[in-house]
């Protein structure tokens, strides 16, 4: 967040994605994409499920840290470890 604690790698799961869907009226599938917002609604959900201190709602927590850093990290491991290749039984 820029106030001198390191960095955080933050995971989501299906919990916080329900949450985000409820609170902001949003479905994943709706084919919107995901901008900033999102990705800070997701972060404050699994901050404050972690037992940090955080404002009310994720809009408030951001109005209080603008300077705060958010990132997207895409997993680009290869789904497909085996280059293609036919294995029994496929």
């Amino acid at each position: 967040m820029q106030n001198g604690e390191p960095a955080q790698t933050l995971f989501t799961n299906m919990f916080v994605i329900t949450e985000w869907e409820q609170s902001e009226n949003r479905k994943v599938s709706d084919g919107r994409g995901m901008g900033f917002g999102d990705m800070c609604c997701w972060a404050h959900t699994i901050l404050k499920n972690a037992g940090q201190k955080l404002p009310a709602t994720w809009k408030q927590w951001v109005k209080e840290n603008p300077e705060m850093t958010i990132v997207s990290v895409v997993d680009d491991t290869n789904p497909n470890h085996t280059g293609g290749a036919p294995t029994e039984g496929n």
